[in-house]
């Protein structure tokens, strides 16, 4: 009993010396004093601590693409897939033929059959997939005479890969745009490729070697104007063509992801710096309101 009894008094002994070194030492209860001021804030503070925490793991799971322009050397793939749907709105299906011709080809490819042409009342909706060589060149939707009306919707052109991060307009900058009643015969867009490699080594979907094209275009019109004695002039087709040219630059995104050691500290760092503030705001915030309730009982 006695050899216990001094085993305690050394454990409390101990324990005594080590709350000499505590320094988060509580306040008692009846020394603090709560108010509704204190109350909102702590409720504010709390929302926006599990804000910044739901920022910091989303920044963990989701990456941070760094881009990085290169000269584009690899010339294995020489071929790039494009899709293109455009809704002529005054034209018939069989009035319209497709074709494609690049600079180094004698002769112009008729690939009307490769294009998917749909009904649309009185105008006509045409879907292509298909591929390009890696070359400049053009392709263009010519009228099988000089009376259809090439009023047109582009709908989308996609050139090169798809991807989920390539959904930004660099990447359908085509999308959307609608001519129509200009009284124009013949439509000219000239576009611009570059290249695009998305490179991340933990999304199976980026490591897959996919290349989407940005892309930017210029647009151009030819109007033809009627004569002195109000007859149109003659002129053999109408068309719309678009002229493609690749850029020799290409630009690479790599993704980089936060560490878990970064979400700690940022965590704790925001977290308390905010906690910190809000605790001195409060602070000068029943001060100052003190300061002045004592200063206008003095003058009454």
């Amino acid at each position: 009993a006695v050899v216990s009894t001094q085993s305690t008094g050394y454990k409390t002994n101990n324990l005594r010396m080590l709350k000499r070194f505590d320094c988060m030492r509580r306040v008692p209860r009846t020394l603090s004093q709560s108010s509704n001021s204190g109350g909102i804030l702590s409720a504010l503070t709390c929302i926006a601590i599990l804000l910044i925490l739901y920022t910091q793991v989303s920044m963990w799971l989701s990456p941070v693409y760094k881009r990085r322009t290169v000269v584009h050397r690899d010339n294995d793939n020489d071929h790039v897939g494009f899709r293109l749907n455009i809704t002529f709105l005054k034209a018939h299906c069989d009035d319209i033929a497709f074709k494609i011709h690049d600079q180094f080809s004698r002769t112009t490819d008729d690939v009307t059959n490769h294009v998917i042409r749909k009904s649309t009342g009185s105008g006509c909706k045409m879907e292509l997939d298909y591929h390009l060589k890696r070359i400049t060149g053009e392709f263009s939707f010519i009228s099988k005479d000089n009376r259809t009306d090439m009023s047109h919707a582009m709908e989308d052109l996609i050139i090169g890969d798809t991807h989920k991060y390539a959904n930004t307009k660099a990447f359908h900058a085509l999308k959307g745009v609608k001519l129509r009643d200009i009284g124009s015969s013949t439509h000219d867009y000239i576009v611009k490729l570059l290249e695009t490699n998305f490179i991340d080594e933990k999304d199976p979907e980026v490591a897959n070697n996919v290349s989407p094209y940005q892309y930017t275009f210029s647009y151009r019109p030819h109007i033809v104007h009627n004569k002195k004695d109000g007859t149109v002039p003659s002129i053999a087709q109408h068309y719309i063509r678009f002229r493609y040219n690749f850029s020799p630059l290409l630009v690479e995104y790599t993704a980089e992801y936060n560490s878990f050691y970064d979400l700690v500290t940022n965590s704790i760092a925001y977290c308390g710096g905010l906690f910190t503030t809000v605790e001195v705001v409060h602070r000068a915030f029943l001060g100052g309101s003190a300061f002045i309730k004592d200063n206008m009982y003095k003058k009454l």
